[in-house]
């Protein structure tokens, strides 16, 4: 069986996630751009992910970070005697914050409008494609020299040709530090009339694209640009996950409004139909995007004046740009500068094409690094420098006093500061899920459901907008020795559930080799049992709680659902843990079996063993331990899974099937482990796989 066809058992009707990188662990609490936190004892924030390698550019910029916290993290707030609170800025300088961006145009027929990534013209050839990642790597290089980095824009029909090609250029761009976002053409996305859609063709559109993006192997995606005409837009934006926004301006005039010009990043309160642009100028402290704005440009067609210049005067105008927005930042506040160049885009000088942009860093930014006036950021960290600006200046306006760089104020119709009901921390508030994705409801962190030797383990609850009183709890992955509740694969499912009106936990567990085996089940028992003794005050049922994972976390899971956690329980025994489903998404699950994912090392350092026939290996082996009275399974495995091979997956189905236990099973083509694409697109697709675990739950979880 090599193909994509869904594997059932008789019975049971048929109805994105991958291992690459865990969040790195740093003081305080992560952030995901578009999201921000209350109270000045929160620590430093930033869109901070694991990469082979911590570059000292990023280091230097998680310093100005807490350096702006250390002296603006308590601003005093003033409240005159019957009068809004007004906040209190710190006028300390601190240096602008400066990016490069690359556009990867929607160059020939996109997936939406052609039907098919694989359609003539553009980057659908392979031969436009290789050339545009030639290019896009030169300015990389130069970029990264410079101690810089990227914020790459893609979209199909590039990201498309990048799957089918199995390229991993987007993702290797990703692992050396550059962030990678989604370039959005609506017309070349959604087609004619975009204005006319709903907010739901738009947000799945996104969402596609941003699908598209993570086939290609990229973890994280929360930036995209695109002068997008539709007065909902934000709200299709943050359906789709995104949280940050920048490079507006007109499709049909090629222009930017002067009322979206300056440094100071803000949240706009509403789209804009192109004419008519208050909305998008106004700011809303409780608004879901962060935008950008590019610098104090002396006109509004910067953008698309590029084509009247030559290369050099394009940089000769970037560097009074550049000077222009250091002199006009506001103290107190964080000012933003970037720019954004294209594959291909120089070509003045045919020996020596980006010669202009080696010269422009080395000749200018450098110097102005060295000054402490100018520092190294992408778009997302810029973001999340701002958003810890809105921690210290609750509910204050930062486009109040400021004025556009064409002379224009600045929209600053906003409610007075101080008068903003403040909303409930996001799930995105934290590390959020692979994605960057902004999750509907709310969230409570770090809420103790087990202790144990003194150690306090901690869950997250994620709630729905709209619950449907039945739960979900996710165990992470990570080899059993690494990861945490705050992502992981299958975490990007959690917009689709929490859609659908569940709860999500997210736990943590203990990790070895400090704690080995079974500690990690005997947390994840006790998890599901804090559920089960509080199901009235989270308002849920306590039969109808189900559980999933990727990896490790998959075999956890599966664990759980063939023992019903019985034999795990510790001194708790009024309740069982049984669930009443379970999704393994390429989790090991005979452990007796050698392969990469069970090496030797691990069956020791984890699980304690010498042998394969040891009896904990057996124990721990969700196929050893099927029975009857199992819940139902889905089961979803890469065919191409070199660290947990498809075998897995397949015989733990097989066990189930005999035994009479309801069961399903998904092959997913060209999918190695945590489905990173490898030869072709994956099938089914990250988005048909998110609904198909949704659609599992909501059969076997229904009132």
């Amino acid at each position: 069986m090599r193909n994509a066809e869904v594997r059932s058992a008789p019975g049971l009707a048929t109805g994105a996630g991958r291992g690459r990188s865990p969040f790195v662990h740093l003081p305080g609490r992560h952030f995901v751009p578009g999201f921000r936190h209350g109270g000045c004892e929160r620590g430093v924030i930033g869109a901070v992910h694991h990469r082979r390698v911590i570059h000292m550019r990023y280091i230097r910029f998680l310093l100005l970070v807490m350096t702006v916290s250390a002296l603006a993290a308590c601003s005093p707030v003033d409240e005159p005697g019957g009068g809004a609170a007004t906040a209190t800025t710190v006028p300390v300088e601190t240096p602008l914050l400066f990016g490069i961006g690359v556009h990867i145009e929607p160059v020939g027929a996109t997936a939406q409008t052609a039907g098919s990534p694989g359609a003539p013209g553009g980057y659908n050839t392979a031969q436009a494609f290789e050339r545009a990642v030639e290019d896009i790597q030169a300015v990389a290089g130069i970029v990264e020299a410079h101690d810089g980095r990227l914020t790459i824009q893609s979209q199909s029909p590039f990201t498309t040709t990048a799957v089918r090609e199995g390229s991993t250029a987007l993702a290797d761009w990703e692992d050396a530090g550059h962030e990678i976002g989604l370039h959005f053409h609506e017309d070349a996305h959604l087609g004619k009339e975009t204005a006319s859609l709903p907010v739901e063709r738009w947000c799945e559109v996104m969402r596609e694209e941003v699908g598209f993006l993570h086939d290609a192997g990229v973890e994280e995606v929360a930036y995209w640009s695109g002068g997008n005409l539709y007065p909902d837009l934000l709200e299709a934006a943050e359906c789709a996950g995104l949280s940050v926004n920048s490079d507006w301006k007109n499709p049909a005039t090629q222009e930017t409004a002067p009322e979206l010009a300056g440094t100071v990043p803000w949240r706009p309160s509403g789209g804009t139909d192109g004419t008519d642009v208050t909305a998008f100028a106004t700011h809303d402290p409780d608004g879901p995007v962060v935008f950008l704005p590019e610098g104090a440009y002396d006109r509004t067609d910067y953008a698309s004046g590029r084509r009247e210049m030559t290369d050099d005067e394009y940089f000769a105008y970037l560097e009074a740009s550049l000077l222009a927005s250091i002199e006009s930042a506001e103290a107190g506040k964080v000012n933003v500068f970037h720019f954004t160049v294209h594959p291909g885009e120089f070509r003045g000088n045919a020996s020596d094409p980006f010669g202009v942009m080696e010269r422009f860093l080395a000749e200018v930014v450098d110097p102005l690094v060295a000054e402490g006036k100018v520092e190294w950021a992408t778009f997302s960290e810029m973001a999340a420098a701002f958003a810890r600006w809105e921690d210290a200046n609750p509910g204050a306006d930062p486009r109040a006093g400021a004025e556009g760089a064409a002379g224009t104020p600045a929209a600053t119709a906003t409610p007075a500061v101080g008068s903003a009901t403040p909303r409930p921390e996001q799930p995105g508030a934290g590390s959020a899920p692979r994605g960057g994705s902004a999750l509907p409801g709310s969230v409570e962190r770090d809420i103790t459901y087990c202790t144990t030797d003194g150690e306090e383990l901690k869950m997250d609850l994620y709630r729905p907008e709209d619950p449907n009183g039945a739960a979900v709890m996710f165990i992470h992955g990570g080899g059993w020795t690494s990861g945490n509740k705050n992502g992981g694969s299958g975490s990007e499912m959690w917009p689709e559930l929490l859609g659908r009106g569940y709860l999500v936990a997210s736990i943590d567990y203990r990790l070895a080799p400090e704690h080995p085996f079974p500690a990690q089940m005997e947390d994840v028992t006790c998890a599901v049992l804090y559920l089960k003794r509080n199901a009235a005050e989270l308002g849920i049922d306590a039969e109808r709680i189900g559980a999933y994972g990727g990896s490790a976390g998959g075999h956890l899971a599966s664990l759980l659902g063939t023992t019903g956690g019985h034999g795990y329980e510790g001194g708790i025994t009024s309740l069982t843990a049984e669930v009443a489903a379970v999704v393994d998404l390429f989790g090991p699950t005979d452990l007796t079996v050698d392969f990469d994912g069970a090496s030797a090392r691990i069956i020791t350092t984890v699980f304690g063993a010498t042998d394969r026939d040891s009896k904990v290996l057996v124990q721990a082996s969700p196929v050893h331990n099927v029975s009857p009275d199992d819940p139902p399974f889905l089961i979803i495995h890469g065919e191409l899974d070199e660290l947990v091979p498809i075998e897995q997956g397949e015989a733990l189905y097989d066990a189930l099937v005999a035994a009479g236990v309801e069961a399903e099973f998904v092959p997913v083509q060209n999918a190695n482990h945590g489905f990173a694409p490898t030869g072709g697109p994956i099938s089914p697709t990250r988005v048909e796989i998110t609904r198909m675990v949704a659609d599992f739950f909501d059969e076997h979880l229904g009132s």
